[in-house]
């Protein structure tokens, strides 16, 4: 279950979605017969960490923790409700008997469902759309006129596009903390621009191309023109050249980068990319992936967004529906790191996290999974049901209970749990297991203060 696992220790730690957390426990009552299954599950995760220390800024806080505090391990824990409850869920249907154990499939499963819960609730509450959940650039002005359901966008030099908005207007808390908007042009000669707004959760990061090795360069290939000929109704007639863009319209507080690791291959199987791409701890979004009318905007707002990487999921193994998943995640002091793998934690530096995703050996790698299968079909022992029957790496273990979970919308410390005798691997671990063969999956970063 660590895909699963993995995805609820980096929750645990994201402020933003912990700060909603908290709020809504201390508004409502909670029970699994509610509308909110999984809000009610998360809230009891929540509550399962207590509060170290809790300051209104990183800086305060490491001015008030104490260096034995950064080694305070409690036992581990099974957080059962958690899986009680998506086992009841049709959503995750696909993930009860192991055909599916991806863990950013499993982050989307999660995080949507959040959102429609908050979306009956808000709905039965009387909150609904309005037009100001339409998105609209900084540069441009919205006409009155609507335009075919669109309406119509006056950009630079007076140039009219015709805009339309895909996908859901109502926001909820979760929109809120991690959803953006990609803006996507379709440039037709003769016809007005066709601009759809369209919302991303995570934001998806095509990292195959030669060219792309690090993250700036798989955000600034998303605005790469793709020239498509077809009958889009020119007065040119038919056959008409057309070319699509596609732009980033916003940036969420907290910005998840999904590295998209594995592509089909021909015989309609998966391949794992296992190329090192880079990723910094600090992130300048570049300017190249705004619309040019938005960039001569980024100047006033102080220059382009800046991010904080504060968690880090690593895949290990071959197979998508397989294999491993470990977690770094930076401590709300913002001063060190903590790198947990399922029920063993370890203080680790700010480089460590940043050559996490280098390009592993591949015949160390198969010698690693090779042995790695014998070791676990000794002790297989399945947690969930089948839940998890296809993975094999970690089915005989239990989530790792990590301390310092935030009480109030302040910053707060987090101290992880190892296991109750608080065992911690030194740095030179055995290399004859496959979790020493990773890259990194999934990225979090949140949106620093200007």
């Amino acid at each position: 279950m660590c895909y699963m696992n993995s995805i609820l220790q980096i929750l645990v730690y994201c402020m933003p979605f912990y700060n909603f957390l908290d709020q809504v426990s201390k508004r409502a009552a909670h029970s699994f017969k509610s509308d909110t299954p999984l809000v009610d599950a998360m809230i009891m995760f929540m509550r399962e960490f207590k509060t170290i220390d809790s300051a209104e800024s990183a800086e305060k806080l490491r001015m008030r923790l104490k260096d034995q505090e950064l080694e305070q391990y409690g036992d581990s824990i099974t957080p059962e409700y958690v899986y009680d409850t998506i086992k009841q869920l049709p959503r995750f249907s696909s993930m009860r008997r192991g055909h599916q154990q991806d863990a950013e499939e499993f982050l989307g499963f999660l995080l949507d469902g959040i959102h429609d819960e908050c979306t009956t609730v808000m709905r039965k509450a009387g909150v609904d759309s309005d037009d100001s959940a339409q998105p609209a650039s900084p540069a441009s002005t919205t006409s009155g006129a609507n335009a075919d359901a669109g309406w119509l966008e006056v950009g630079p030099k007076q140039k009219q596009s015709v805009t339309r908005q895909s996908g859901e207007s109502l926001p909820t808390p979760i929109t809120r903390i991690f959803g953006g908007s990609l803006r996507s042009e379709l440039r037709v000669p003769g016809l007005k621009n066709s601009v759809t707004m369209e919302p991303y959760q995570p934001l998806q990061l095509d990292i195959g191309a030669p060219d792309v090795n690090n993250i700036i360069q798989a955000l600034k290939a998303i605005t790469r023109p793709e020239t498509l000929t077809g009958d889009f109704g020119s007065p040119r007639g038919p056959g008409t050249t057309a070319v699509k863009q596609v732009f980033i319209e916003s940036l969420p507080p907290v910005l998840i980068l999904h590295l998209k690791r594995f592509q089909y291959d021909n015989t309609g199987g998966t391949q794992k990319i296992w190329k090192k791409v880079g990723y910094p701890l600090e992130l300048e979004i570049p300017k190249e992936v705004f619309a040019p009318q938005k960039r001569g905007g980024l100047a006033v707002q102080g220059g382009a967004p800046k991010y904080r990487l504060t968690s880090v999921v690593y895949h290990h193994g071959k197979s998508a529906a397989g294999g491993h998943y470990t977690v770094d995640i930076l401590r709300q002091d913002e001063r060190e790191w903590v790198r947990v793998d399922d029920t063993i934690i370890r203080r680790i530096r700010p480089e460590d996290v940043a050559e996490g995703g280098a390009e592993e050996d591949p015949r160390v790698l198969a010698r690693a999974l090779e042995q790695h299968k014998a070791d676990s079909d000794a002790s297989k022992r399945n947690l969930f049901e089948g839940l998890d029957g296809d993975d094999d790496t970690d089915s005989v273990r239990s989530w790792n209970e990590v301390n310092g979970a935030n009480k109030k919308p302040t910053w707060t410390s987090t101290v992880a749990n190892g296991s109750s005798s608080g065992k911690r691997i030194p740095l030179a671990a055995n290399k004859s297991s496959v979790k020493d063969n990773k890259v990194a999956y999934i990225l979090l970063y949140e949106k620093m203060k200007g």
